[in-house]
């Protein structure tokens, strides 16, 4: 069961300003038809030049993303103590707002997080239709990150019989830390004239081994480029966004990098409702460069460790923190 956490009111949250994106052209995001010839090619491309793209072709039927939709803003549009009725306190676990972890991160938002098994969501505290939309919509985002997966082994070259390790580590094993994340962005309306909008949800990187983001049609996601430019990335509602971790940065000895990104507070009167599927191994799975892509000779950057081992540190830092700092190796190693 899922509780609820006790947060403060979404109508008290301080207002912490964001720097805005930085001028320039538009960042091209890559745009991968995911069973399109060469998907695996352009994947891996994307994994190394951004850390991010736009999947298409997912096979995830949009009504199920409709419902949870649905669902999730008739949850956040109940009275605030209602919300909180629903069940007794849980942390990390259930519904926040204004609080991001216990490192005095804050953003204008309230979210549920929620920790999901193979085949179901422990969600019994929430309505039934949100409950029931959010089994189906995992259990069909789970598959999207498998492919992706299988993909960005593929494209690391790996062979064919072992083009499944990343998907094992996650999708069907026994153990695997998955989990949802949903969260509601309520509009923010700032005097004219502003320089800066206001924080959503502050820069971070995702500890995981993969991130699968989808978000309805209101713009704030922003993402760091190699250049340090920030970068706004377009709504796709029909699309989903997929992330590289902190975890797969490491399994593949930095040849992927995971992605700096961060969210402003909408400006306009429209809400902004992301969904975000996390894949992350069992606690005790070893994080250290895959044998699999690793050339003769190369030597790893990275001290090996456990998943449990970096999800307890990461959940001790705060959000704009560089989490792999410590476990970074200084030495050069085969490109």
């Amino acid at each position: 069961m899922v509780a609820i956490t006790a947060p403060s009111s979404i109508e008290h949250i301080p207002l912490v300003r964001c720097p805005k994106a930085n001028a320039g052209p538009p960042a091209v995001i890559p745009s991968i038809d995911l069973s399109a010839p060469g998907a695996e090619a352009a994947v891996a491309e994307a994994c190394r030049s951004l850390g991010f793209f736009k999947a298409t072709n997912h096979g995830v039927p949009a009504g199920l993303a409709d419902a949870l939709e649905a669902g999730a803003m008739a949850f956040f549009a109940l009275p605030h103590q209602e919300k909180l009725d629903m069940s007794g306190p849980a942390r990390p676990l259930g519904y926040g707002s204004k609080s991001i972890g216990s490192n005095g991160d804050v953003g204008w938002l309230e979210y549920l997080l929620l920790s999901v098994s193979s085949s179901s969501v422990p969600s019994s505290a929430l309505p039934p239709s949100l409950r029931v939309a959010l089994e189906e919509y995992t259990r069909a985002v789970r598959e999207v990150g498998g492919r992706v997966m299988e993909l960005m082994a593929e494209g690391l070259g790996v062979a064919a019989e072992e083009r499944e390790v990343l998907r094992r580590m996650v999708v069907g094993r026994e153990g695997s830390e998955e989990m949802v994340r949903v969260n509601h962005y309520p509009p923010c309306l700032l005097p004219a004239g502003r320089d800066c909008g206001v924080t959503g949800f502050g820069e971070h990187t995702d500890p995981q081994i993969i991130s699968v983001l989808r978000s309805n049609c209101t713009a704030g996601l922003q993402i760091l480029l190699r250049d340090a430019r920030w970068v706004p990335v377009p709504p796709d509602p029909d699309s989903f966004f997929v992330n590289v971790g902190d975890s797969l940065q490491v399994l593949t000895n930095g040849r992927f990098r995971s992605v700096k990104h961060r969210v402003v507070a909408p400006e306009g009167r429209e809400s902004r409702l992301s969904v975000i599927y996390f894949g992350g191994p069992a606690p005790s799975q070893r994080i250290a460069p895959l044998p699999q892509v690793m050339r003769e000779g190369e030597r790893s950057l990275y001290r090996e460790f456990t998943w449990g081992e970096y999800k307890k540190a990461a959940y001790k830092t705060r959000l704009g923190d560089n989490r792999l700092g410590p476990y970074e190796l200084k030495h050069d190693a085969a490109k």
